[in-house]
């Protein structure tokens, strides 16, 4: 299967599914890499300049938090008791 081939039908499988969000092979890769740094615990920082991206704005696309994420995230706060 070619490149295109692939993007073509991974964009079909993304609007099959309802995603409303414009989603393409290149940002389907994107997002998996970045996703992966960001959990791993790797800097914004240092994953925007990893992935081409002089604004932190651009990277936020791409590591939108789960709505689990969101959930989960209070527990690593420090409670003073």
């Amino acid at each position: 299967m070619s490149a295109r081939r692939a993007s073509v039908s991974f964009t079909a499988i993304a609007q099959a599914a309802g995603l409303e969000d414009a989603t393409t092979a290149h940002v389907g890769q994107h997002t998996t890499f970045v996703t992966q740094l960001i959990y791993g615990g790797v800097g914004l920082v240092t994953v925007a300049e990893m992935v081409g991206h002089a604004r932190l704005d651009t990277l936020r696309i791409y590591s939108l938090p789960a709505e689990k994420d969101k959930q989960h995230a209070p527990r690593h706060l420090t409670v003073d008791r």
